[in-house]
Formats: structure tokens, C-alpha cells, sequence
């Protein structure tokens, strides 16, 4: 033992001695067996929790713990699959309108193309005005609430 509490040897000597002069030779016999005993509890304490924390430590199943990292890892790959279903879901959208946006306007295209019902091809070639519009329905008359 090098130092114990930063006092080296002679220090210790010098405290002894000095005890043994304060105290006298009885007395000091008794402090120095309070001391002993005190020590040695205080090692038995910290013996017994060494044992208990590595008997707790043993105690741990290294299956359950591989178990855990196996689970941590299947919930890893779930989260990737899942951010790459989440990113690509804009991109499907994105496609969905722009098809949406092709049928619409071959829908337009094909309406520009055929006459509209009703209407007379002149001479030409050009569709001429309709023979009779078409007219908006009439409103209908609701009675008023009795309430």
C-alpha cells in the first residue's frame, strides 16, 4: 500500500506516534481493534456486493439477450422496408396524375374531334351552329318549411 488517503508511511508513523502519546499505550490498543473490526466489515461489504453483482450479471440468460438484439433487428429491417414504402408513395402518386392528366386530355382531344351532337356539317366541312340549344332546366318550387 502506497498511500492511503494521500498519507505515505512516515505520515502514518508520525499520526501513530502521536496517538500513542495523546491516547496512551491502553487506550490506544482499543482504537486500534475498533479500527480493525471496522475495517474488516467494511471489507466483508464490499466482498459480499461484489459477489451479488456478478451472481446478478451470470444470472442474465444470454438467450434473452440475444433474443432482444434479434427483435431490435427485425423492428431495424421493418422501419427500412416502411421508409422505402413511404418514399416511393409520392412517386406513385405523381404517375397516377400524370396518367390521369394523358386520359384527359385524349378524352379532349377525341370531344375537339367529333362534331357535337346536334350540329350540321356545312359545305365546307365546318360544323355549323346547332339547329336548337339547349336550354337550362327550370327551377324547381319548394314549399317553405312549416317550422
Amino acid at each position: 500500500m502506497d498511500s492511503f488517503f494521500g498519507i505515505g508511511l512516515p505520515e502514518l508513523v508520525l499520526i501513530l506516534i502521536l496517538a500513542g502519546l495523546v491516547m496512551g499505550p491502553q487506550r490506544i490498543r482499543q482504537v486500534a481493534r475498533l479500527l480493525g473490526r471496522f475495517v474488516a466489515q467494511v471489507q466483508g461489504l464490499s466482498r459480499q456486493f461484489t459477489r451479488q453483482l456478478n451472481s446478478e450479471l451470470d444470472a442474465l440468460d444470454s438467450d434473452d439477450v440475444r433474443g432482444a438484439m434479434d427483435e431490435m433487428k427485425e423492428l431495424r429491417r421493418q422501419l427500412i422496408d416502411l421508409r422505402s414504402q413511404l418514399s416511393s408513395i409520392p412517386a406513385d402518386m405523381t404517375k397516377e396524375g400524370q396518367k390521369a392528366v394523358q386520359e384527359g386530355k385524349a378524352v379532349l382531344n377525341e370531344e375537339e374531334s367529333k362534331p357535337p351532337a346536334g350540329s350540321q356539317v356545312s359545305s365546307n366541312g365546318k360544323s355549323a351552329a346547332p339547329a336548337e340549344t339547349t336550354s337550362l332546366p327550370r327551377p324547381v318550387e319548394v314549399p317553405d318549411d312549416p317550422e
